[in-house]
C-alpha cells in the first residue's frame, strides 16, 4: 500500500486519467477506492485535488464517449432486443430518458450501458457532454472529497483492513484455479495439486503481511536533520555559537516542521471560528430550459407536452448565520486552546533544537582538543625515538629500546589519524543540524572553557521548570482543549438556531426582472441520532482521559530531568576537577621518566607508560569537560530556558 502510494504521489493525474479510462470503458477494476486515496493524498497536500479531479472528469468523458459513439452507430439495438420483458422495459425507460439517467448510472456502475443508450436514443452531442461532465464531476468529486476530509485514515485503514481480504480473495481465486485443473486429472493427482495449492495459499498469507510493513531504520531524527540554505563559497565561514543556534532555529527539520504544525492549528482554528461567522454568497447567472409535461403526468387539452425551451438571468445574495450554538462556541474554544498548545509545543522544540545545536558545536571542540592532545602525543613519541635512536648508535641502549619507541610513536599517529577524521565527522554533523550550505568549510570561533555556574536548589529550579517548559505546558493546554472538547461534544445535544436569507433578481432580460428574498428562521432540536452524539462523547471522554495521563507524566518527566540534570552537573564538576589534577600529575610523571631515560637509569618502558598514562588522562580532562558543558546546556534545557540563556550556561559569546 505504500508503494502504490508512492506510484500515485509521483504520476498523480496520469495514473488517474487511465486507471478511470479503464474502469469506466467496462473492466471490472475498482475506481472509487482510487478516488479515495487520492483525496486522501491531496489533504496531507502530497497530491493536486483540482488536477486529479480533472482528470478523473476526463476519464469519465473519453469512456462515456467512446460507448455514446457506439450506441449513435446502432450497435445498442441488439442489446434491448435480446432482453427479456422487464429488462426490456428498464432499458427502455433509460432510452426515453438517456439524459437524466446518465447521473444515476454513474454511481450504479452503469454509466456505460446509459451512454450506449444515450447514443442510440439520438441524444444531442452537446446535450450528453453536458449531463455526462455534470455526472462524472459529482461520482468523482464526490468519492474524492470524501477521502479529504477522511485524510489519513483512510490509508491507514486501508493498509490494515485490505490484508485479510486481498487473503481471502486469493484463497478464492486459487482454489478455484485447483478445482478446474483437479476436474483434468485424476483423483490422486487432484488431491496432490489441492495441497500443493493450499500450500501455496499459506505461504502467501504469511508473506503479504510482510511485504506490507513499513521499516523505519535508518530515518533520521527530525532534530539532527535540516533544510541546506543558500550555495557554498570558497571563503571558509567563521562561525560562532550564537551563529549556530540562530542558524538551528532557522533551518532545523525539527523546528520548520514544528512551526508547520503551529499553522496548520491556526487553521483549525479559523475553520471553528468560520461556523459562527456569516456565510454570504452572490451569484449570477444565465439559465435555459425546457420542461416535458408528460414526465409529471400532465395532458391539458390545449397546451402542448413540451413546454420551451425558454431562458431567464438571474442574480442574487444568500446569507446564513448559526444564531446560536453551543456546541459550535465550545468547539471554538477547544481549537483556539489547542493552538496556544501547539504554539508551546513550538516553544519546547526551538529549545530541544538550540540543546541538539549546542551539543554537535561542543562535541567538534572536544574533537579539536583531542587533535591537538594527540599532536603533542605524536611530539613526544618522535623525541623519545629520536633519543632512543641516537642512544643506539652511540651503544649506551639496548636495540629493543628503539623498536618498543617505534611502535609507540606509530601508535600515536594512528590514534591521531583517528581523532582528525572523528573531528570532520563531527564538523558534518554540526553542518547538517543548522542547514549550512552543503560543502561549507567552516571554523569554530568559540572555544568555551571552563566555567562554573550557580544553579541554585533544586525546588526553586522545580518550580521555575514547571513554569517555563513548554511540553508541560502544552500538555496542560491540550488537556484544557480535550475538556472543552467533550462538553462540545455533551452540548450536541442542545438546540441550534439558524438563520438564512436570499434575495435575487430573477427575468427573462435584467432589463425585464423583479427581485424575489425569502428569509427563514429556525430552530433544531435532535431527538434521535442513533446514538451518534453518545458515540462522540464516549471518544471526547477518552482522548481527554489520554491528555490528562500525559500531562501528568509530563510532571513526573520535569521532576526526573531536573533532579538528573542537577546531579549530573555536580558529577561532571567533580571530575573535571579530578581529570585536570590527572593530567598534571601524568605531565610531571612523564618529565621525570624522561629524565630517568636519559640518565640512563631506566629504559623506554617507564617512558612509553608515562606517555600512555598522560593520554588517558587528557582524553579524560576532555570528556570531563564536554560532559561539563553539556550538562550545563541540559539543566537550562530541563528548565525551559535553553535558547534565551544558553550564553549564560557556556559562556559563548
Amino acid at each position: 500500500m505504500n508503494h502504490a502510494a508512492q506510484y500515485l504521489m509521483m504520476h498523480g493525474a496520469l495514473v488517474v486519467f487511465a486507471w478511470i479510462l479503464v474502469q469506466q470503458a467496462g473492466l471490472p477494476v475498482p475506481g472509487a477506492p482510487l478516488l479515495i486515496s487520492i483525496g486522501s493524498l491531496a489533504n496531507s497536500g502530497r497530491i493536486g485535488f483540482t488536477s486529479c479531479l480533472a482528470a478523473a472528469v476526463a476519464g469519465c468523458l473519453v469512456a462515456d464517449g467512446l460507448w455514446y459513439r457506439v450506441g449513435l452507430m446502432g450497435f445498442a439495438n441488439h442489446v434491448v432486443s435480446t432482453t427479456g420483458n422487464w429488462k426490456g422495459r428498464v432499458l427502455g425507460f433509460v432510452t426515453q430518458h438517456a439524459a437524466g439517467a446518465l447521473v444515476p448510472a454513474k454511481f450504479v456502475a452503469g454509466s456505460n450501458l446509459a451512454s450506449l443508450l444515450a447514443g442510440r436514443a439520438g441524444l444531442r452531442t452537446t446535450r450528453f457532454l453536458v449531463f455526462d461532465g455534470i455526472a462524472s464531476l459529482l461520482w468523482a468529486g464526490g468519492y474524492i472529497t470524501v477521502g479529504y476530509f477522511l485524510g489519513s485514515q483512510f490509508l491507514w485503514t486501508v493498509t490494515h483492513a485490505l490484508r485479510p481480504i486481498l487473503v481471502l480473495l486469493a484463497l478464492t481465486a486459487v482454489w478455484a484455479l485447483a478445482a478446474v485443473l483437479s476436474r483434468r486429472s485424476s483423483r490422486k493427482s487432484g488431491r496432490t495439486l489441492h495441497v500443493a495449492t493450499l500450500t501455496l495459499a499459506a505461504m502467501f498469507c504469511c508473506a503479504l503481511p510482510a511485504a506490507s510493513q513499513s521499516s523505519g531504520a535508518g530515518q533520521a531524527s527530525a532534530l539532527s536533520g535540516s533544510v541546506p540554505s543558500g550555495e557554498a563559497t570558497n571563503e571558509v565561514l567563521q562561525l560562532s555559537l550564537r551563529d549556530a543556534i540562530a542558524r538551528g532555529l532557522k533551518y532545523n527539520l525539527g523546528s520548520i516542521e514544528s512551526g508547520e504544525d503551529t499553522r496548520t492549528a491556526r487553521g483549525e482554528r479559523l475553520l471553528a471560528l468560520s461556523r459562527l461567522l456569516p456565510n454570504v454568497n452572490a451569484g449570477v447567472g444565465e439559465n435555459v430550459q425546457q420542461i416535458s409535461l408528460s414526465t409529471f403526468g400532465l395532458k391539458l387539452p390545449g397546451f402542448p407536452t413540451v413546454v420551451g425551451p425558454y431562458s431567464y438571468s438571474s442574480a442574487g445574495v444568500s446569507v446564513s448565520q448559526t444564531l446560536f450554538s453551543l456546541e459550535s462556541i465550545q468547539r471554538f474554544r477547544a481549537a483556539r486552546t489547542a493552538e496556544e498548545a501547539t504554539q508551546l509545543s513550538y516553544q519546547d522544540i526551538l529549545d530541544a533544537v538550540t540543546l541538539t545545536v549546542g551539543n554537535a558545536y561542543l562535541q567538534v571542540i572536544a574533537a579539536h582538543s583531542r587533535i591537538e592532545a594527540h599532536e603533542a602525543q605524536v611530539r613526544n613519541a618522535q623525541a623519545l625515538y629520536n633519543q632512543a635512536r641516537d642512544e643506539v648508535q652511540a651503544g649506551t641502549a639496548p636495540r629493543i629500546d628503539v623498536t618498543r619507541t617505534e611502535v609507540q610513536l606509530h601508535t600515536e599517529e594512528y590514534n591521531l589519524s583517528v581523532a582528525r577524521n572523528n573531528f570532520e565527522i563531527s564538523k558534518l554533523a554540526l553542518g547538517r543540524a543548522i542547514g549550512l550550505p552543503l560543502g561549507q568549510q567552516f571554523e569554530l570561533t568559540d572555544q568555551l572553557p571552563y566555567s562554573d555556574i550557580n544553579p541554585g536548589s533544586v525546588d526553586d529550579a522545580l518550580e521555575m521548570a514547571y513554569k517555563t517548559r513548554g511540553d508541560f505546558r502544552a500538555a496542560l493546554h491540550s488537556e484544557k482543549a480535550a475538556a472543552l472538547t467533550l462538553s462540545a461534544a455533551k452540548r450536541e445535544r442542545y438546540p441550534v438556531a439558524a438563520m438564512n436569507g436570499e434575495y435575487g433578481d430573477v427575468g427573462t432580460t435584467f432589463n425585464h426582472s423583479h427581485g424575489d428574498f425569502a428569509v427563514g428562521v429556525g430552530v433544531t432540536v435532535p431527538i434521535f441520532t442513533g446514538g451518534r452524539i453518545k458515540g462522540d462523547i464516549t471518544q471526547a471522554e477518552a482522548a481527554f482521559r489520554q491528555r490528562r495521563a500525559e500531562a501528568e507524566n509530563l510532571r513526573g518527566q520535569v521532576d526526573y530531568d531536573v533532579r538528573a540534570a542537577f546531579l549530573n552537573l555536580q558529577a561532571a564538576k567533580e571530575q573535571v576537577a579530578v581529570a585536570k589534577q590527572n593530567v598534571e600529575l601524568a605531565n610531571e610523571n612523564l618529565g621525570r621518566s624522561k629524565d630517568r631515560f636519559t640518565s640512563g637509569v631506566t629504559d623506554s618502558v617507564e617512558v612509553v607508560q608515562a606517555e600512555q598514562s598522560l593520554a588517558s588522562a587528557n582524553d579524560q580532562y576532555i570528556t570531563s569537560l564536554y560532559n561539563h558543558n553539556l550538562d550545563k546546556l541540559s539543566l537550562a534545557r530541563a528548565l525551559g530556558v535553553a535558547r534565551t540563556n544558553y550564553n549564560q550556561s557556556l559562556g559563548g559569546e
